[in-house]
């Protein structure tokens, strides 16, 4: 039945649409029709009558005057011809003469149907030699202009009702093409249309390109835009719906599970619900506790009047410690608190939570025991810990010094090792020149022995001159090298050892570093590019220490006794008031696992080959603390490693002694 209903439902609002439309078209069609074919017929009608007219006058323009003149001779014939003449002509239907004597309009004649209505007729004087002789009366009928007439309704009818009808069939078609079935494909998805909104948005036939949109598709956009708004609050109330059934789940699962004693009381203080943890306390059942006067059950008869008072103002408050004596034969503790609960603005319930704080307060008599006996403890252990600190603090200060040692042991190797190049260095000068010293010596011998025997030549003379000033040039040459070696010996070993600050120019202190580091690294080479005019304002020493410190390590670290490799020194001015060092080597890399412990102190990998550990983190704290820098190295096995180093052209103030040992290496023991 239901089923026959929804068909019915599907059909008859498009059949009642396309009718109900079909109808008023043809009443429009038909009413304007009529009045245009009434107004047609209208003007047909006058123009008949008045043609009609138009007739009788010249019916009287062709016969007045013959039938004048026949009245005057009282030509009976003749008057008898002339009116049969006159009604021949059409819509003519009665003619009458009259005679005038002495102004009196005797009928002379009369032939046809005498009209009704003289309205629709002339009468006319008849004239002969200027006097009036009598009257000619023409009338005409109707019947000819109605009976034309409904012919021609009929014809118009007829028309009307065949151009109606095919009328009909083509706006039953069009409506159906261009309205009807849409709104009939509109009337299907909706009615198959889920909440969810899963289909697709309602499209009408043959509108996938949208080229012209007309009100039907503005409909079905505003559908499909109700229709995703209406999802979409479909949806959201549904997740609404979701979390309000979860949380409604979830708080009955709290509630029934809760050790808290939950209870909902009535204006009266009547108990209205219960969770089970307020039978197991109380010793009875659900059913026993509700509509019971939950003072009578929880408070004892001392307190029960003041808390009937308090909660009767229907105020929260909470934290009210209240004991129980039960059924259950055994004494508790309960701390109560309340909450008003409102519906529709008014209070409904008042809420009250009882969380048995029994065992807490067992526990916190026994924790006051404890406390008291842990207090004695303390008291004891504290003496003992007081002696192990003491101890601890002695080990500290051994430590210390222990680490002092180390760094100042770090720091004459350096110079030790710069020291012994040095003096490498200075050897081969020297050596030649006494090598040259000797050689004079003996040519000198051989012209003194010359000049004694008296046998010396100009030649012999000669030769011995240009010995002489060949040595000379030799060995003020080596002089010299030894010379420059001795003084940036002694620049850079005054700079290592002391922390004064000076303004300097880099390419002079980085050349003159490498003269003095070049034994160190004779079979290595070591290319610098560094531009001119780039001037400090630092710590020469300190920055000394810094490249020394790296090359050492990456001669020590970096390559084998028989590798030769290349360190390359890159200087370059960046920023403002900054400049970038970047120090690399094309040697054996530092493996991952160890690249973020380098600056660590202590981190060595040739713990048993006289590595101590300390170096690159005493570079790492020169360049952060001293040189107010930052320092990051990168590195890869095998393909060498890069150490870049940014300092600032002004460095920081440095106040001598407010750095012990320990700032400069590094927090290596925790305090």
């Amino acid at each position: 039945m239901a089923k026959t209903r929804n068909s019915v439902g599907a059909v008859i609002p498009k059949q009642g649409l396309s009718y109900r439309l079909l109808f008023f078209i043809i009443l429009c069609n038909f009413i304007f029709a009529l009045f245009t074919s009434g107004f047609s017929l209208y003007k047909e009608y006058r123009a008949d009558r008045s043609q009609i007219l138009e007739n009788i006058d010249n019916i009287y323009t062709s016969f007045g005057q013959s039938v004048a003149v026949s009245v005057w001779n009282l030509n009976e014939a003749q008057i008898a011809v002339q009116i049969d003449g006159i009604l021949e002509f059409p819509d003519i239907q009665y003619v009458r003469i009259r005679e005038t004597i002495e102004n009196v309009n005797i009928v002379l004649s009369e032939v046809g149907v005498e009209p009704l209505d003289d309205s629709f007729g002339r009468v006319f004087a008849l004239e002969y030699q200027g006097a009036e002789v009598g009257q000619l009366e023409i009338f005409a009928s109707l019947d000819g202009v109605y009976a034309r007439l409904i012919d021609k309704v009929i014809f118009v009818v007829a028309s009307q009702v065949i151009i109606s009808l095919l009328l009909s069939v083509v706006i039953l078609a069009l409506v159906h093409q261009v309205v009807i079935k849409h709104l009939v494909k509109m009337v299907s998805y909706i009615r198959t249309a889920s909440p969810d909104g899963v289909e697709k948005p309602l499209l009408l036939d043959g509108r996938e390109e949208r080229r012209n949109d007309n009100e039907l598709d503005e409909l079905a956009d505003a559908f499909n835009f109700a229709r995703a708004k209406t999802v979409s609050e479909f949806n959201a109330r549904q997740l609404v719906n979701e979390k309000l059934s979860y949380e409604r789940d979830f708080s009955k699962t709290v509630i029934n599970y809760s050790n808290t004693v939950i209870c909902c009381l009535n204006k009266d203080l009547t108990i209205d619900s219960s969770n089970p943890a307020g039978s197991e306390i109380t010793g009875l059942t659900v059913d026993e506790i509700l509509g019971q006067d939950w003072l009578s059950i929880f408070v004892d008869s001392e307190q029960q009047f003041e808390l009937r008072q308090a909660l009767q103002r229907y105020e929260s408050f909470e934290s009210i410690e209240i004991p129980l004596n039960s059924k259950t034969a055994r004494s508790s503790t309960l701390i109560w608190s309340f909450a008003p609960f409102y519906d529709a603005g008014s209070i409904r319930f008042m809420i009250g939570f009882g969380q048995d704080v029994t065992q807490l307060k067992h526990a916190e008599l026994q924790l006051t025991q404890l406390n008291n006996q842990l207090e004695e403890k303390v008291t004891k252990r504290t003496e003992s810990l007081k002696e192990s600190n003491t101890k601890l603090a002695v080990a500290f200060e051994d430590l210390k010094y222990a680490q002092q040692s180390l760094v100042e042991t770090e720091k004459l190797a350096s110079l030790g090792r710069l020291v012994a190049g040095v003096a490498h260095e200075i050897n081969t000068p020297i050596g030649i020149s006494v090598t040259v010293n000797s050689a004079l010596e003996i040519e000198y011998k051989k012209i003194n022995q010359l000049l004694e025997d008296q046998i010396l030549t100009k030649k012999t003379l000669e030769h011995f001159v240009s010995r002489v000033g060949e040595a000379v040039v030799l060995m003020g040459r080596t002089l010299e090298t030894a010379s420059d070696l001795v003084q940036n010996f002694k620049q850079v070993s005054a700079d290592q050892v002391s922390s004064k600050r000076r303004v300097f120019d880099l390419k002079t202190m980085v050349t003159e570093l490498l003269a003095t580091l070049a034994p160190t690294y004779k079979q290595h080479s070591i290319q610098q590019q560094v531009p001119d005019g780039i001037s400090l304002d630092s710590y020469p020493g300190s920055l000394a220490q810094v490249i020394t410190n790296l090359t050492t390590n990456a001669l020590a670290h970096g390559y084998d006794e028989e590798d030769t490799g290349t360190i390359r020194i890159e200087i370059e001015p960046i920023e403002q008031h900054k400049v970038q060092i970047v120090f690399s080597d094309n040697g054996k890399g530092i493996a991952a696992s160890n690249i973020d412990k380098v600056f660590e102190p202590f981190f060595t990998t040739k713990r048993g080959s006289g590595g101590t550990g300390l170096g690159l983190n005493i570079v790492h704290n020169i360049v952060t603390s001293i040189l107010g820098g930052r320092i990051w190295v990168q590195s890869e096995l095998g393909k060498g490693t890069v150490f870049s180093i940014e300092l600032p052209l002004v460095a920081p103030v440095f106040i001598e002694g407010r750095q012990d040992t320990e700032d400069l290496i590094g927090e290596v023991l925790p305090k």
